[in-house]
């Protein structure tokens, strides 16, 4: 039974051709004759319950998943472009402030266009990070350098890192008699020190130190090493869903093929009917032209008495049939953490409902951001340590230890259902002090130094303007037929 199971698994998402699936395996796929997801066992921990073959199995159903089903690839992709965006621009915090205007117009004017070996620019190299660690479980960026020494990044996908051999342990070399899981090399204490990258031949296989790498996943589990993908736990959802879909579609077809029916006694074409003597060439017959229509067919029925001719009305999809792929997508983005209103349909949601919904969204953006924001101030501090070394940036001068590898960035506006409202409760939560500039300004992806940047640039351009032009200050700072807001007092407060 298992082993049709794991047929039927396999044919349906296309991953012909793999061996070594044992009876204890693909636990997160098959549950028995229940065909539910479930870990077995949890007493050897998370690496040995879910082998390679099994692990690879799943990440290769989510790819599939990915590529041939519009719900997953869409919430993946908006959930990628709300962490990311083309925000992420750097922000110096060090004490050196004319070193870090410097770098940071070096970085953005230059670096971030050309960062990675292949011609991705940085931003998007970080979408396809988040993009890769919901898809594929896990992500890899290696820190490498052109000939002259420029900086530069390559992404490893997650089928580049791995073992040929399937040991627990690395046979040859620096990290010798050391446990390794599925390419990631691992030291007493279960901290990853290496990887194992795949070359096009076994001897182009290569350990390079974690120091050297960037590795991205979200784990479930103290004992997991390998990233699963998002939609680990709603696999064999999405493959019903799948299936329902293709056969309300065949159903949709056939129905859309048969153009009338017509019920009558014999149920079958009448011979005699002077309509079959009609011809597609035009022909007539008592004055009546027939003209044949592609995709439309007659399907006769036997009436046993009387006769009638009707058109084809089809009730695919039934509601019951809509309610069941609900659920079962509902279930999917559920398990993938995506809220199924917000990324599917929110139709049925009221004012609080919606807003509880997109406090959610924005949490999951910012756990993602959380994650990624590390990796960024690495990445960027790399960066400019070898454009010093290149004599492309000036020495950093700071007396704080490290104050050239101190950097912020900017990130995309919290998602709001109603700027209004969240504007106003802002503006009440500061006035209250129950809130600071610097956080309400993060919510919309600015900094306090910009804004206070931009606001003192304004101030100068209105003086200036005012100056020369001898026009009130009126002109400059009210909007025609609005009345200018008054600023509040310590009384009305």
């Amino acid at each position: 039974m298992l082993g049709t199971v794991i047929k039927k698994l396999k044919s349906h998402f296309g991953l012909g051709g793999m061996n070594g699936f044992g009876a204890n395996q693909l636990r997160l796929v098959n549950a028995g004759n229940s065909y539910r997801p479930y870990l077995g066992n949890y007493a050897t921990g998370l690496d040995k319950n879910i082998t390679t073959s099994e692990w690879r199995t799943i990440v290769n159903a989510s790819q599939k998943l990915f590529w041939n089903f519009g719900p997953c690839q869409g919430a993946l992709q908006e959930k990628a472009t709300y962490v990311v965006g083309r925000s992420w621009l750097p922000r110096f915090e060090g004490e050196d402030k004319e070193w870090g205007k410097i770098a940071t117009d070096w970085l953005i004017s230059q670096f971030y266009a050309v960062s990675h070996i292949n011609g991705v620019d940085f931003q998007t190299a970080l979408y396809l990070d988040s993009l890769s660690v919901d898809r594929d479980g896990d992500v890899f960026t290696l820190y490498t350098q052109t000939r002259e020494g420029y900086p530069q990044f390559q992404q490893i996908p997650w089928h580049a890192v791995g073992s040929r051999d399937g040991k627990d342990t690395v046979g040859e070399g620096p990290y010798r008699n050391l446990r390794q899981v599925n390419g990631v090399i691992l030291n007493q204490y279960g901290r990853p020190i290496a990887f194992r990258v795949l070359g096009q031949t076994p001897e182009e296989d290569r350990d390079v130190d974690a120091r050297n790498i960037d590795f991205l996943r979200e784990p479930v589990a103290p004992d997991q090493t390998r990233g699963l993908p998002a939609f680990t736990s709603a696999i064999l959802d999405l493959r019903d869903l799948m299936t329902v879909q293709d056969y309300v579609r065949q159903a949709a077809k056939l129905a859309a093929a048969i153009g009338l029916i017509e019920h009558n006694e014999l149920g079958v074409a009448d011979m005699m009917d002077p309509a079959m003597a009609l011809s597609k060439n035009g022909c007539t017959t008592q004055g009546i032209v027939g003209e044949e229509v592609f995709g439309g067919t007659v399907r006769y029925f036997r009436a046993n008495s009387g006769a009638k001719l009707e058109q084809l009305k089809s009730e695919v999809p039934s509601e019951a049939t809509n309610s069941l792929m609900e659920r079962l997508l509902r279930n999917a983005l559920h398990g993938a953490g995506l809220p199924y209103e917000f990324f599917w349909d929110a139709s049925k949601l009221g004012g609080a409902s919606v807003r509880a919904m997109v406090a959610k969204v924005n949490r999951t953006v910012a756990d993602r951001q959380d994650l990624i924001r590390p990796v960024a101030r690495r990445r960027v501090g790399y960066a400019v340590s070898k454009a010093v070394k290149l004599g492309i940036l000036p020495e950093y001068r700071g007396s704080d230890l490290g104050g050239s590898l101190k950097w912020s960035f900017t990130t995309p506006p919290q998602i709001t259902v109603d700027a209004g409202y969240a504007n106003s409760d802002a503006r009440e939560a500061y006035k209250l002090g129950m809130r600071t500039l610097t956080e309400i300004l993060a919510e919309g992806g600015r900094t306090l130094t910009d804004h206070l940047d931009e606001r003192e640039r304004e101030e100068i351009e209105i003086r200036t303007r005012m100056e020369r032009s001898s026009l009130p200050e009126s002109a400059f700072r009210v909007i025609p037929g609005v009345t200018q807001p008054q600023p509040a007092t310590i009384e009305s407060i």
